[in-house]
């Protein structure tokens, strides 16, 4: 007997982990820059260069790559800048995953400190949250019919499946070069630079995937006047472009996440061989996930006339698409300088990062809960610390919307934090806006009995003989003709025409006559 089979290829969460590392280093300023007097402004990233899967386990290699801009009297130009890295290896507990699974790794950065030890020697501490997210590509091969004579009877039914077509990760890189604004006077060294990704638009094409949009550049620099050393302004690079998706088809349902993992801010001579240019080099990484609905019908039961049938089943978990949704929220929050810093003259710059403390889901969807961390440079009103930062955090609590959910989902949730803007209010106070998107993909999980092999063993004739030629029958709550058929060894055509029936619903008390039939 043939089998005919339907392979059902589908990505297959395997569990989430969470753990904290403490990074803690001392660092000495190089010989080529001055003492520190004051540390200014830090900040940091997290790059994750290898993840290793074992069973029950998976290693995470990655540094904490930071910066620090700080104010030094021992030098005419009063700003400069330093950086460093501190190297980290975790392993983190995970029961359910085995070599070959899918491990992917976020990051949020809970606290980054820069502290003074002396004026050549400083201290860096951060506690680094990694979130650990596993699953695996999942083939399941289901028999869908048989090929046999008259003899053979099988039914089938329907399962949705959100079939995975593309699951890997790729780069983009964006290069361009800007010139330095006409009334800023030339570049001598770059002291502060920050790179942010802002209105991203993400499309799914046939083969390709389309993206277009923009990159805030935020360049300090030490200039070679004297009189006003230090100078900054902001600009955008806009970009787009295609990236090769073999495979990927316009309706289905692409799962992307972008985010920078490299930026490099260069300066370049123009024309006249003055140093008035910037080059811009940023990498995106691009997680895609590409998936299919698709309706397949899969062998539901089969049974024989003539000989015994045992089907082989297989109880499998499919984790379905139920929907891809987004919530956008326009936060804004007022943040005020410290009794012990200068007043504010000119913001420079406003960058945040987001971190997500608490996901639940409720009744309408999920309750996204957390906070945006903001960090403004200022031009500040004291000639010994031209500049200065101010810190704060915006709390935040979203609803994504998500008819049909329940607690078995599983979900993930990409946050992107556009239009980051802030204006001053007086020389103490700022005011801070950002749009806050929350894009969330929800799985429901439906556990099905696949079957994936069919046994044949010889007819128990002592039972088809006790059983009678021909009964009459009660239908009984729950009954079908399938069932009533296979039991009493004919076929649904067969009690169909003997009772007159024009179609298969059938319902409690109906009497019905059923003639068991045996094929020679």
């Amino acid at each position: 007997m043939e089998i005919l089979k339907k392979r059902i290829r589908t990505n297959q969460f395997k569990g989430r982990a969470f753990t904290q590392i403490t990074l803690d280093d001392d660092f000495n300023v190089p010989d080529v820059r001055p003492d520190i007097d004051k540390i200014i402004e830090e900040n940091g990233d997290i790059k994750i260069s290898d993840i290793r899967v074992m069973e029950g386990k998976v290693s995470v290699h990655g540094k904490l790559e930071f910066a620090v801009l700080y104010v030094s009297s021992y030098d005419a130009r009063p700003i400069h800048h330093m950086d460093g890295s501190i190297d980290f290896e975790e392993i983190v507990n995970m029961d359910n995953v085995a070599e070959g699974d899918d491990v992917r790794v976020s990051w949020d950065m809970e606290d980054l400190r820069t502290s003074l030890i002396n004026s050549r020697k400083l201290s860096v501490r951060s506690i680094i949250s990694l979130t650990l997210s596993a699953s695996c590509i999942s083939e399941v091969e289901a028999a869908q019919q048989v090929s046999e004579p008259a003899d053979v009877c099988s039914n089938s039914r329907r399962i949705d499946t959100s079939q995975i077509h593309i699951h890997k990760k790729d780069t983009f890189r964006i290069k361009d070069e800007i010139a330095v604004p006409a009334n800023k006077p030339n570049i001598l060294e770059i002291l502060w630079n920050d790179a942010m990704l802002d209105n991203l638009d993400i499309k799914l094409l046939d083969d390709k995937i389309s993206l277009r949009g923009e990159v805030g550049i935020f360049v300090m620099y030490s200039s070679e006047e004297e009189k006003n050393p230090l100078q900054f302004f902001n600009t955008t690079v806009g970009f787009s472009g295609n990236m090769e998706c073999h495979g990927a088809k316009e309706e289905m349902i692409g799962h992307i996440t972008a985010r920078i993992i490299h930026s490099e801010i260069e300066v370049r001579q123009d024309a006249d061989m003055e140093p008035r240019n910037v080059s811009v080099e940023v990498v995106l990484e691009l997680e895609m996930a590409v998936y299919e609905d698709e309706q397949v019908e899969i062998l539901n039961d089969v049974y024989a006339l003539n000989r015994q049938l045992v089907p082989a089943c297989r109880p499998v978990v499919l984790d379905n698409i139920l929907m891809k949704n987004q919530s956008n929220a326009k936060l804004h929050q007022r943040i005020k300088i410290k009794n012990d810093q200068s007043k504010i003259l000119q913001i420079c710059q406003t960058g945040g990062h987001i971190k997500i403390d608490r996901t639940q889901i409720n009744d309408s969807g999920i309750l996204v809960e957390g906070v945006i961390y903001v960090q403004i440079l200022y031009v500040a009103a004291d000639d010994k610390v031209p500049v200065n930062a101010i810190k704060g955090m915006v709390p935040f609590s979203c609803q994504i919307e998500i008819p049909g959910i329940d607690p078995s989902c599983t979900f993930e949730i990409a946050p992107v934090l556009e239009q980051v803007s802030s204006t001053m209010m007086n020389s103490e106070e700022i005011e801070v806006k950002m749009l806050l998107v929350l894009s969330a993909i929800v799985f429901k999980r439906m556990k099905v009995d696949v079957i994936e092999d069919i046994k044949e063993e010889a007819l128990d004739m002592k039972r088809m003989e006790s059983m009678p030629n021909i009964i009459g029958y009660i239908v009984k709550p729950g009954d079908e003709l399938w069932t009533l058929a296979k039991n009493f060894n004919t076929t649904i055509e067969e009690i169909m025409s003997t009772n007159v029936l024009e179609q298969e619903v059938i319902q409690p008390r109906q009497k019905l006559v059923i003639m068991r039939r045996m094929s020679s």
